[in-house]
């Protein structure tokens, strides 16, 4: 995971930089993001011009093959992880209300 690596699954096809990127300090975890599509492009943007400049060393990805769900991987492993250099929480789509899908799925069990 240095900063010139890549992982994930591409299934034999040409990667368009669509998945979700971790940065590390000192190997945990401090940023999480998406590219939809320029991996490239939003490494360097955090290696040299933004608020993130100087404060990771290591990266990792993981390609997303569908596009549409790119932002619901990333809000969950923004509530698992908490990175100390994300400013928010992630945020689930209005249609999926988790808690009452929850509640729902607890009561059928019963």
């Amino acid at each position: 995971r240095r900063k010139n690596e890549s992982g994930g699954l591409n299934n034999g096809k040409k990667s368009k930089g669509r998945g979700i990127y971790v940065l590390y300090k000192n190997r945990e975890v401090y940023y999480i993001g998406l590219s939809t599509s320029s991996l490239r492009g939003r490494l360097r943007q955090h290696a040299i011009k933004d608020r993130h400049k100087d404060k990771w060393d290591e990266f990792s990805f993981y390609q997303i093959g569908k596009t549409k769900y790119v932002k619901d991987i990333e809000s969950l492993m923004l509530r698992v992880f908490h990175p100390l250099g994300n400013k928010i929480s992630g945020k689930f789509h209005k249609k999926y209300n988790l808690a009452k899908m929850l509640k729902n799925d607890c009561n059928f069990r019963k």
